[in-house]
């Protein structure tokens, strides 16, 4: 047993590398300026990443991301406490409220100057942090402390820095009071407020642990103190992102039940799923099939189905029915163009020069409407995803494209027709905003409709 402790405590071991104390001061108080350099590097950092958010770049906002010199200043109040310098402490706080100051508002400015004012994707994924991004706020911060205590330095910081992301979300931050946005805003805050807290508090953890020396002399009682309060502002802000957390893994698997449910209830195909929508707040499961009409007695069996799924026990099934029986019916455009279009040759489909003819003349009449359905359905899922957070009283959408045909036969989108529910009025500058947004996603002229039903208790 002590053999093992004996490795487990060599592989471990902290001090065999660290440079010397005086040398961790030096690097952390370099970090830590505001002038000259890092306050060049501040300002290209928050462009860089509020145009990356912008344009939806990635690769732009890891650049954004490893140039920031943020963490330089997070780590100083680390220092500070853990060298129980309250000057130093004071310092750091007064400089890093500076910083993400100047960085929300330079990129509010940004984002009311910009003419794309559409929300991307990572300007979305930036607003519901979760007990996740805490974990990794946690091992990103200690992996840089412990890089940063190094004699020779090495490739953890810029790798900490693309983890524990923290010039990102204070440019979400600033897109959300550009426009006017709460959810955006308070969520991008949110978690940057979690990253810095769990850098800083990690950064203490590990400097107390190499024996950092004091400025000046603090008792046991403080110590326990510091300790204490430490763990109740850290449970504190644990607690939102473990909910968020929740909400999310409970949507997941909400999503596999009725995945699972329409596999199981569905599968000759006739009548066929071709949308589903979950309503949580009158417990209704919403399906729109298309196919032979259901029987009531078909649609009492498929509720009483639906009730055996946990998440789905006291729910209700409601069936929106598109009736094609009188013409093609939809497990054959189904079979034929996922099936036979994919899976096989056209000349080995047909026995005769009939059935190819046939198959052909299917082929082309059907395929187009069938494709453009899809991407209907996915522009729509994408809309109920996004929606609720650039528009809080959104609750639902239904839509489908406008087409016509040209004079050549072909059929061309012309626009979109939407639906939109919400639970309150929209003003006008949301309504505005709205229609940009939507032509945007929709990538054309979108025609909406908005249906006002406000929730009951």
């Amino acid at each position: 047993m002590n053999t093992l402790k004996t490795v487990a405590a060599n592989i471990f071991d902290l001090e065999k590398d660290r440079a010397p104390l005086e040398e961790i001061a030096a690097r952390i108080y370099s970090g830590g300026t505001l002038k000259g350099t890092n306050m060049c590097i501040l300002i290209l950092a928050i462009f860089i990443a509020s145009i990356g958010l912008n344009m939806n770049s990635t690769a732009v906002i890891i650049g954004a991301m490893l140039i920031s010199p943020l963490m330089g200043v997070i780590m100083s109040l680390g220092y500070g406490m853990a060298t129980y310098d309250s000057a130093y402490v004071r310092e750091s706080f007064l400089k890093l409220v500076f910083q993400v100051s100047l960085s929300v508002l330079t990129s509010a400015v940004y984002f009311t100057l910009s003419p794309i004012d559409t929300a991307s994707t990572e300007l979305l994924a930036r607003t519901e942090p979760t007990i996740w991004d805490v974990l990794i706020a946690i091992f990103g911060g200690l992996a840089g402390i412990i890089g940063s205590t190094r004699i020779e330095k090495s490739n953890v910081i810029p790798g900490v820095a693309i983890a524990t992301a923290l010039m990102p979300p204070l440019c979400t931050a600033g897109y959300g009071l550009a426009t006017y946005s709460p959810k955006f805003f308070f969520g991008a805050l949110y978690l940057f407020f979690i990253n810095s807290f769990f850098i800083c508090l990690t950064t203490f953890i590990v400097l107390k642990f190499i024996k950092i020396p004091a400025k000046t002399y603090v008792s046991e009682q403080v110590f326990r103190r510091q300790r204490w309060l430490l763990s109740l502002l850290g449970v504190l802000i644990i607690l939102p992102s473990m909910y968020m957390a929740y909400q999310s893994i409970r949507n997941n698997l909400e999503h596999a039940q009725v995945k699972a449910y329409i596999e199981s209830n569905f599968q000759q195909g006739n009548p066929q799923v071709v949308a589903f929508h979950l309503n949580p707040q009158e417990k209704k499961l919403d399906l729109t099939l298309i196919g032979r009409t259901v029987t009531d007695e078909e649609q009492a069996e498929l509720e009483k189905n639906l009730q055996t799924y946990s998440h789905f026990a006291d729910w209700n099934l409601h069936i929106i029915q598109n009736d094609l029986s009188g013409t093609v019916r939809a497990e054959d455009v189904q079979n034929l163009i996922n099936t036979q279009w994919n899976a096989a040759g056209g000349a080995s489909l047909a026995k005769t020069q009939e059935d190819l003819r046939k198959y052909k003349e299917l082929s082309m009449r059907y395929s187009p409407a069938y494709q453009r359905f899809e991407a209907d359905q996915k522009l729509l899922a994408s809309i109920r995803e996004k929606a609720p957070i650039l528009f809080p009283s959104f609750t639902g959408v239904e839509g489908a494209t406008v087409a016509t045909e040209n004079k050549d036969g072909q059929i061309i989108p012309t626009g979109f027709l939407a639906v939109i529910t919400c639970k309150s009025p929209l003003t006008e500058d949301e309504q505005a905003r709205l229609q940009k947004w939507l032509n945007a996603e929709a990538e054309l002229p979108v025609s909406f409709i908005l249906r006002i039903t406000p929730e009951t208790d």
